[in-house]
């Protein structure tokens, strides 16, 4: 059974929308189209040649930083796909960008303030935003690409889930320690340190599948909340337990108060996290930088993010010239050129209204992404996420202070996975 999704509630707080470009619209849903026969749709101009796309992102607020370079590597795809014509050859994306601030009642606000102006969502970030959004968007038509890894929800109509969930990186990650014989699991002490809430239940269910598969167990789970910034407690419930490998489900806003209290406590176990636990910041905090540098191993979509024989590390080069690709950019990235084979499709099927995309989303076997991630097995029901996780390490330099470095790319455990994940 699927989980409750929230529903909407009214907020006073503002938010802010943005449009790139110019072009006027109509939201004419009876006129008739150009040469190929397309209506006009709110979002579809076919006399101007232009198709809206919404996203929903946290322009402001305590992950801006990283929302924004996820909207430089959607303008990356879109600014590519436009120099070449535009979707299907014809049609020019223009961006409609809302602020949630990472608020879940600002995305209901955003969604109703836009959803009249795009024909998609090519992002929402957070996933208290996309349930929030969910049930909205099954009654109104609405569609998007969610910035979520929670597989509870990847058979939601209204979502195309392109990213590995929370649950396959853990298992993933663990698998890797354990063969390549940096954390065997005959020796090993597995526990999890998460935020008290669905993502950290995601990130407990993966570790105890893949302990259970290993033989093992998870001896210690400690939970904090996510503006929490003292962790002495449950590090010491850790070291306590004398665990030796221990997942992190928390984002960059917590990890260097996680990392003061286990330097404090001179506890250094191997930490399996989401790379949204890492930011480029850190290479310019001494102790921060080497304690990830020795004790973490981070999770998430992307190859070798320097290697431009990739055809998508090579498209973000070309559009971000000198500056070191980071998986923010390539999150953003994946979510355009998903939107864009969605709208391809629908195109091709002859309808750009929500029901139209929706049929076409329905009606897409399998989704690829340029060498960035493994494929994703659409269709209409039981839909099947990448198996597949890239594991980073932290080596920044001078030249690149983001510095996570591929370790193991595409990794899938050997142990499998459930088709939940």
């Amino acid at each position: 059974m699927k989980r409750r999704l929230l529903t909407s509630g009214a907020a006073a707080l503002a938010f802010a929308v943005a449009l790139t470009g110019c072009a006027a619209q109509s939201t004419d849903s009876s006129s008739e189209g150009g040469a190929d026969g397309l209506a006009a749709v709110p979002g579809f101009d076919p006399d101007q040649g232009t198709i809206k796309v919404g996203n929903i992102l946290a322009l402001s607020g305590p992950i801006a930083a990283g929302a924004k370079e996820q909207l430089v590597g959607q303008n990356a795809w879109f600014d590519k796909v436009n120099s070449q014509g535009g979707v299907a050859g014809k049609y020019k994306i223009e961006l409609v960008t809302a602020d949630n601030q990472y608020n879940a009642q600002l995305a209901v606000q955003a969604y109703e303030k836009i959803r009249g102006d795009v024909v998609m969502l090519s992002g929402i970030l957070g996933t208290p935003s996309v349930k929030a959004l969910v049930p909205l968007m099954m009654r109104n038509d609405g569609n998007a690409v969610p910035s979520n890894q929670d597989a509870n929800i990847k058979d939601e109509p209204s979502l195309v889930p392109i990213f590995g969930s929370y649950q396959t990186n853990v298992v993933n990650a663990v698998s890797y320690l354990n063969s390549s014989g940096r954390a065997k699991a005959d020796s090993a002490k597995y526990c999890a340190l998460v935020m008290e809430n669905d993502w950290g239940d995601a990130v407990v269910e993966g570790m105890e599948y893949i302990t259970d598969k290993l033989g093992s167990k998870v001896t210690e789970v400690q939970r904090f909340n996510p503006t929490d910034t003292q962790f002495t407690a449950q590090m010491q419930a850790l070291k306590s337990a004398q665990c030796s490998v221990v997942a992190f489900g928390g984002a960059e806003g917590n990890t260097p108060s996680m990392v003061a209290a286990a330097s404090q406590l001179n506890f250094n176990p191997t930490w399996v996290s989401e790379f949204i636990a890492h930011n480029i910041g850190f290479a310019d905090m001494p102790e921060v930088a080497k304690y990830l540098q020795s004790n973490f191993v981070f999770t998430g979509p992307g190859n070798d993010l320097e290697d431009t024989s990739v055809e998508g590390i090579k498209n973000l080069k070309d559009s971000i010239g000198d500056k070191p690709v980071t998986l923010q950019y390539v999150y953003g990235y994946m979510q355009a050129v998903t939107t864009t084979t969605i709208l391809e499709k629908a195109i091709e099927m002859g309808d750009l209204s929500g029901k139209g995309i929706r049929e076409a989303i329905a009606s897409t076997d399998t989704l690829t992404f340029q060498g960035l991630n493994g494929e994703v097995k659409l269709g209409a029901d039981n839909r099947i996420l990448p198996r597949t996780t890239t594991l980073y390490q932290f080596k920044p330099s001078a030249e690149n202070k983001y510095g996570l470095k591929a370790a193991e790319v595409q990794y899938n455990a050997p142990e499998g996975l459930p088709d939940k994940f």
